[in-house]
């Protein structure tokens, strides 16, 4: 059974021509992000691989975003300063993440989470739940330090790393257009 997704199937008429900031460091996965944006219709801007990045396209005039898709943790800087940027404009945000619950803060623990790794549809349904406005988000106003405590951060290093070859091998593994793994 493929992933491929269509209009009928989820509802995704209300993401056409949308555009949607993707922040991934991961090229194998922000690729994967693409695609399915692609899919529904969205138009993606990015994907960026760097908070630096994500910040220079928050503040461009010339760059519209209508919802951001964000992962957490991008190359050792945390996303928590653009989300901020973003949820202060009123853009809807996901986090794309390999953190569990418990290692995002408390402000932003309402944001919905689509889990690393993920199918497709999962993150598109995600997806249209925020842009729909059925998904409550809580809005922050500050600044957010590290999720984990200090002496844990290289653990979760370790997790992280692991994490991101599993979800490479098992998209390299799958074939084109879908998650399944053979």
């Amino acid at each position: 059974m493929t992933d491929r997704l269509t209009s009928n199937a989820l509802g995704t008429q209300t993401l056409q021509g949308l555009r949607v900031l993707v922040m991934e460091d991961r090229s194998l996965i922000a690729a994967k992000v693409v695609e399915a944006l692609h899919e529904v219709g969205c138009i993606p801007v990015g994907p960026a691989a760097t908070l630096q990045a994500g910040l220079e396209f928050a503040q461009r005039p010339d760059v519209c975003i209508d919802v951001a898709v964000l992962d957490i943790d991008l190359r050792g800087s945390l996303v928590y300063p653009l989300a901020e940027m973003l949820r202060l404009r009123g853009v809807p945000l996901l986090f794309l993440t390999g953190y569990g619950t418990n290692a995002i803060p408390t402000t932003w623990s309402q944001v919905v989470r689509v889990e690393k790794p993920f199918e497709s549809t999962t993150f598109i349904e995600a997806l249209i739940s925020i842009v729909s406005g059925e998904a409550d988000q809580v809005s922050c106003t500050v600044p957010i330090g590290r999720p984990a405590v200090e002496g844990m951060e290289q653990g979760w290093d370790i997790i992280r790393h692991s994490r991101n070859m599993v979800m490479e091998a098992r998209l390299l593994r799958a074939p084109h257009g879908t998650d399944k793994e053979r």
